[in-house]
Order: structure tokens, then C-alpha cells, then sequence
């Protein structure tokens, strides 16, 4: 009965935000896909997880891999077999199509889901819809390499590892969508990925996450998007997300965040789509954000400011 309540509200969040626009929606970032597939594009979030990834803003270039990190190819693997471990890799769904060819004798370049560099780093980790189970090892902080990792539409538990925040590479973090079949995150929001320089992407809706949004994700300077909907967080709006002058996409609906929306909010001048609804807003709206293209501020119920 929980689960049809959470995603009634993810369903009534979808029309406000469609209500609001005359345009044909924007991409739902866990329908999106990375450049190399072809999967349609779907409604803007909060969305039902999918099996689908992301498709990442963030160009991989041959600078970006390059970049010197500790560890070695063979930390890499004892890091996998850490993740594999503790999230019941043998139970995978892909296992159900196809021979699961982790912890083999191949090259981890090799393994379903991972993609690796020239010199055998992980630089990308895909496990999207794979039914992953338990609580993220900590050992996932140990992949320095790793630009792009996604965890995302699976039954994962327990808090987000702070150790994420060690990954000083990463450009996209999608833990999102873990709220069937007995997961969910919960927790806070460690303030440890506010070190996350390079991060454009960051998805963690459709969990338990409680507590405030930590300030130090205003530390984001190449954020793009930011996806938050569908938690418990609480407490008032962070006024440091106004530093994120790259932010295209802000989602903080469906929580319990109250207080005033800061003025600072305005300062996102390339912010294209705003979610703020079914919170316990007050005060009034900056005028500033008026102009966001596709937003739900008509439906809070407050003046302009």
C-alpha cells in the first residue's frame, strides 16, 4: 500500500509539471541513454525507475580519463568483487539472459556493465535494473578512475557510503529509483559528495533519504542536473544551490522541505526546468524564477515576491 501511495505522487507530480508547459516534455534522466544506444526519450521526472541509464552531459574526452589516480587495474577488480559481494551478484537479472562473467578469469574491462580505460581503470560502472540487493560497499570509493556510475532502479538499502565523496572523477551518480520491492535508501544526504568537482549529473530520487539537503552541493560548480523528488528530506531550501550557475534541471518535489524558497534560487539563470510541489513551502516566489520555462511554481499557491 506504500509503494502504490509513493508512486501515486510520483504520478501526480508528472501531470503538474505537464499542466504547467505547452511544450513536449523533456527526458526523464533514467530514460535517458548513453550516446551509443537509441532508446526513445520519456516524460520529465519524478519517473518510475526504469531499466534504462542516463544519458550523461558530461563529454568523456581523452583529457578527462587521463587524469592521474591511485590505485591500479588490480584494486579495481578487488573493488568489483567487493560490489559484487555484497549486492548478491549471483541473483543479477542480466544472468537470467546471459552467462554471468563476473569474477572470472577475463579482463574486468570484460564484465557485464563495466567499461574500463586503456590502462585497465574502471571508468565506468552501468549495473542500471540489475536488481542489485543490500547496502553499497564502501569500497566504491576506492575506484578513482570512475567517471560515470550507475546504481540506479535496483533494490538497494541502507545510507549512501560518504566514501562516494573520494571519487574525484565522477561526472554522473544515479542512485535513484530504489523504492520497489523492499528497497530504498535511507539516511541522509552525506555532504561529502559536495567534493564531487567534476560531477554534472546527480540523480537520487525515488528513495527514503531524510534529513536537509547538505549545503556543500552548492560546491558543484558544473552541476547540470539535480534530482532530489520523491525522499523525505526536510528541513529549509539550502540558499548555496544558488552558486550552481550551470544548473539546468532542479527537482526537489514530493519531500517534506519547508520554509521560505531563497531569493538566491534566482541566480539560475540557466535553469530550464524547476520542480518545488508537494512540499511545505512559504513566503513567496522570487520573481526571478518566474521565467523558468517548465516549472510547478504556479501551483504552490504562493504570491511573487
Amino acid at each position: 500500500m506504500r509503494l502504490m501511495t509513493r508512486w501515486t505522487t510520483v504520478s501526480m507530480l508528472l501531470l503538474v509539471l505537464l499542466a504547467c508547459s505547452s511544450e513536449e516534455p523533456s527526458a526523464s534522466p533514467t530514460a535517458e541513454r548513453a550516446a551509443s544506444t537509441s532508446t526513445p526519450e520519456r516524460a520529465t521526472a519524478p519517473p518510475e525507475p526504469t531499466t534504462d541509464a542516463p544519458e550523461s552531459t558530461a563529454a568523456m574526452t581523452p583529457e578527462s580519463m587521463s587524469v592521474p589516480a591511485q590505485g591500479s587495474a588490480e584494486t579495481d577488480r578487488e573493488a568489483l568483487v567487493s560490489i559484487y559481494n555484497a549486492m548478491d551478484g549471483a541473483n543479477w537479472r542480466p544472468w537470467d539472459f546471459q552467462e554471468d562473467n563476473w569474477l572470472s578469469d577475463d579482463a574486468i574491462g570484460e564484465w557485464y556493465g563495466v567499461t574500463t580505460d586503456e590502462d585497465g581503470r574502471v571508468i565506468r560502472l552501468e549495473l542500471y535494473g540489475f536488481g542489485l540487493k543490500g547496502e553499497i560497499p564502501a569500497e566504491l570509493g576506492s575506484l578513482a578512475n570512475l567517471m560515470w556510475l550507475g546504481l540506479g532502479n535496483s533494490l538497494l538499502s541502507g545510507e549512501i557510503p560518504p566514501e562516494l565523496g573520494d571519487l574525484s572523477n565522477l561526472e554522473l551518480l544515479d542512485l535513484s529509483g530504489n523504492d520497489e520491492g523492499g528497497g530504498e535508501l535511507t539516511g541522509t544526504i552525506p555532504s561529502e559528495l559536495g567534493r564531487l568537482s567534476k560531477l554534472t549529473e546527480l540523480y537520487l530520487y525515488g528513495n527514503r533519504l531524510s534529513g536537509e539537503i547538505p549545503a556543500e552541493l552548492g560546491q558543484l560548480s558544473n552541476l547540470e542536473r539535480l534530482y532530489l523528488s520523491g525522499n523525505q528530506l526536510s528541513g529549509d531550501i539550502p540558499a548555496e544551490l544558488g552558486q550552481l550557475s550551470n544548473l539546468e534541471r532542479l527537482y526537489l518535489s514530493g519531500n517534506q522541505l519547508s520554509g521560505e524558497i531563497p531569493a538566491e534560487l534566482g541566480n539560475l539563470t540557466n535553469l530550464e526546468e524547476l520542480a518545488m510541489g508537494f512540499n511545505n513551502l512559504s513566503g513567496c516566489v522570487p520573481d526571478a524564477l518566474r521565467g523558468v520555462e517548465n516549472s510547478d511554481l504556479d501551483q504552490l499557491g504562493l504570491p511573487a515576491c
